[in-house]
């Protein structure tokens, strides 16, 4: 087997791979969103956790097939993967499905992302404005200094004598 072919089957068996992570991935997202929407701080934070993982194995697995690209003398580029696939197109078919299939999944997940953003930015400024609120309501603040001492003067506390 050749230097190329063998790393014809990499660049597959990589984009195979980065197609199930990103699909887990979106996957994750769509139960962020759910999350965001019922307000479920358990599964936010597992989402978080799983997003982090493999958003790192994505971003291992692009630079794997960057280097293999790069081997064979394209770029790490979209356009590098449509030179690969004029230059090999025997081995190009099932290579540019999967590569479709990875951009096709990726603009849903960055949707998806997007999305969530727009919810975890909505759900910020209904606590702001809710913390707003409760600190303007509020005049015990004005009550106690900064030594835990009343600050109210002693006249004006109910049944005092005026001096």
């Amino acid at each position: 087997m050749s230097q190329a072919s063998a790393q014809t089957i990499s660049i597959q068996q990589c984009l195979s791979d980065e197609v199930n992570a990103m699909s887990e991935l979106a996957t994750l997202l769509k139960k962020e969103q759910s999350a965001l929407t019922s307000s479920d701080i358990d599964a936010l934070n597992e989402t978080t956790t799983g997003k982090t993982e493999l958003l790192r194995k994505i971003a291992e697995l692009e630079k794997i097939r960057n280097t293999q690209l790069n081997a064979l003398g394209f770029n790490g580029k979209p356009e590098g993967m449509r030179d690969y696939f004029v230059h090999y197109p025997e081995d190009s078919e099932m290579s540019a499905q999967l590569w479709n299939k990875l951009l096709a999944i990726s603009e849903k997940a960055k949707e998806d992302n997007r999305t969530n953003g727009l919810l975890i930015n909505r759900r910020i400024t209904q606590n702001q404005a809710a913390l707003s609120v409760l600190g303007q309501g509020s005049s015990a603040g004005s009550l106690y200094g900064p030594t835990g001492q009343t600050t109210i003067a002693p006249s004006a506390m109910k049944g005092s004598v005026p001096r």
